[in-house]
């Protein structure tokens, strides 16, 4: 059979699709592809996130050189939580609490500087006490040194070596440069202190305005726990500060009659010291504050200090047990703070001690104690439940 002229005709590729995927190629150049342009949010986020750690770096450094001041002002708010019961209680007989809390800030200060007056007192007495004897200090030294030795030294000699010895120049001339900085010390620290008293002063007199503030930017319904909170912090630091003042009296009564007994000198302020530095000093306390004490005693009579402390230790040792709570008290206790609980909260008691043996499983001792209950306690039904 013949051939045909569509037989003849050259073969032709198929037209390619029109929906083809792009080439990997790179784009020629001065054209840009469409993957390659940057997202409009991009710059924004790139603003957002500089301006995120500008913003940290600069409440990190306000916070840093803040921290002095936060400090103090934590302080003066656990001093005023501290003289609050004292102030409240002048209030509440128709004082002004403004008028209060200056009466109790006065009466502080002048047991505080009483207290660094008799002290400062001692020491400086007994600085002067062994500038005096510096020479027969030293004589001693000197004749000791000469018959261990067989030297031929002379006081005089020592005293015109030290005088003249390069080191003895060079600690004048430190300590005189070192002059401006404790004067700075001296003023940043009476600064802190004002600044503290200031806030305390503020914090306790306007205490009630203080809290109403705070919250009334609170739901209702943490405002209860809030003031809750608050009062409890209240009655816990007055009640710890007045009871650790009360232990520091008669721990200071009973040192002095000793160190008096003893023929010691400055015994009431050693009794002072005993008394506030064993108790508003934790662990360490007791030791700093028998320690010079015992020191100052040395200087009379070594048996004296073996005396002072064997009784410190005792008193410590009887002060301990008698401030260590009974059985009895603890379960007088736990049972007056069960019996506040609402039905809720000892319904949600039981259950958290639902894993426990039950009553019925277990057979309960008999003891002879029973349960204490105050007067005031309703007898309360409670039904466990699984």
């Amino acid at each position: 059979m013949a051939p045909t002229d569509d037989d003849n005709a050259p073969l032709t590729r198929p037209a390619a699709a029109t929906d083809t995927t792009p080439s990997d190629r790179p784009p020629a150049s001065g054209s840009v592809a469409p993957g390659g342009r940057m997202p409009r949010w991009l710059p924004r986020a790139m603003v957002l996130a500089l301006a995120l750690i500008a913003a940290f770096q600069l409440g990190s450094w306000a916070f840093h050189q803040l921290t002095g001041l936060l400090i103090n002002i934590l302080i003066a708010f656990f001093l005023a939580l501290a003289i609050e019961p004292a102030v409240s209680r002048m209030a509440a007989r128709g004082m002004r609490r403004g008028l209060a809390t200056f009466l109790v800030f006065l009466a502080l200060t002048i047991a505080v500087a009483g207290f660094i007056t008799l002290l400062g007192s001692m020491l400086a007495g007994q600085i002067i006490k062994m500038v005096e004897g510096f020479p027969e200090y030293l004589d001693s030294l000197i004749r000791w040194i000469n018959d261990s030795f067989h030297t031929d030294l002379r006081r005089v000699d020592v005293q015109e070596g030290l005088l003249h010895s390069d080191w003895l120049r060079k600690y004048a001339q430190n300590s005189a440069a070192g002059v401006l900085d404790v004067s700075a010390q001296v003023l940043g620290g009476l600064f802190q202190l004002l600044t503290v008293g200031l806030f305390s002063f503020y914090f306790a007199a306007d205490g009630p305005r203080l809290r109403r503030a705070l919250c009334s930017v609170l739901p209702p319904a943490r405002q209860a726990e809030v003031l809750r909170a608050w009062e409890i912090a209240v009655d816990k630091t007055g009640g710890y500060l007045y009871s650790r003042g009360l232990m520091a009296l008669i721990s200071g009564i009973a040192h002095y009659i000793l160190l008096q007994a003893l023929g010691v000198p400055y015994a009431p302020v050693l009794g002072v010291w005993v008394g506030l530095v064993s108790q508003f000093i934790p662990t360490i306390g007791t030791y700093l504050a028998g320690a010079l004490p015992m020191l100052i005693a040395f200087t009379v009579d070594p048996w004296y200090a073996v005396w002072v402390l064997v009784f410190v230790v005792v008193y410590q040792q009887i002060e301990r047990l008698l401030n260590m709570p009974s059985p009895a008290e603890t379960y007088r206790e736990l049972a007056a703070r069960v019996l506040k609980l609402s039905a809720e909260e000892r319904s949600h008691l039981l259950h958290q001690l639902g894993d426990g043996p039950r009553q019925s499983d277990t057979p309960r001792p008999r003891t002879s104690t029973p349960l204490p209950v105050p007067r005031t306690a309703m007898p309360v039904r409670v039904v466990r439940t699984a």
